[in-house]
């Protein structure tokens, strides 16, 4: 029976809470274009969504990003910076210290159905953004996002907080946004811990069944 008990532990402490989420700002219809997205809007118990417009040079310009109808490559609906030449962030920080985030997906498409080129676009540690974890647009190359149908980026990066940082052209909307929470990993000696201690429960039942033979 322990060693039941332990691979179940174990099993519950990899697989806990990876249900995928997503923040479809389609689900905020209907709604006048230039509405700023609700605060906090896609959070989850586990993981807490917040949205600002950042200046070129990364301070805050506003706490807020707005929404669009369609118009934003194939997207039914997209959120964008609030002001033209600014830098729409999004970040994701996982509630509990013990879990990360894990970004799966986003969809990125450019305004009137035509391609735009994004001069910044990045996924950055939500904790310091100038911490780059993957630049889409590094030395100043921009990242053409089309216009006809929306790009589908997937960086699967994990970490305790990221932001999505997009600009510097408020004709470039995102949508889609998909993620999930896993615990941060355990430390070796656990795993050796949890298998000893199930080999030992393998080993008892073993000892318990030639005695009764």
């Amino acid at each position: 029976m322990l060693n039941k008990i332990i691979y179940l532990l174990i099993l519950g402490f990899a697989f806990f809470d990876c249900q995928a989420s997503t923040i479809n700002f389609d689900e905020l219809q209907p709604f006048s274009n230039y509405s700023a997205v609700p605060e906090s809007f896609g959070s989850t118990p586990e993981v807490s969504v917040f949205y600002q417009t950042l200046n070129s040079d990364g301070t805050v310009e506003s706490s807020n990003v707005l929404l669009w109808n369609a118009g934003y490559a194939d997207l039914n609906t997209a959120a964008f910076a609030n002001a033209n030449g600014r830098l729409l962030n999004i970040t994701l920080t996982a509630v509990n210290p013990n879990n990360y985030v894990t970004l799966s997906s986003f969809e990125v498409g450019g305004y009137l159905q035509t391609s735009r080129d994004a001069s910044d676009l990045r996924i950055v540690d939500g904790n310091d953004i100038t911490n780059i974890l993957i630049d889409y647009a590094p030395l100043g190359n921009p990242f053409t996002v089309p216009g006809d149908v929306a790009y589908i980026f997937e960086p699967n990066i994990t970490a305790s907080s990221i932001g999505i940082i997009l600009g510097t052209s408020w004709n470039l909307g995102i949508n889609n946004i998909t993620f999930s929470t896993t615990p941060v990993p355990l430390p070796a000696a656990f795993w050796f811990f949890g298998s000893a201690l199930a080999s030992l429960g393998v080993f008892k039942k073993g000892r318990s069944f030639k005695k009764s033979v």
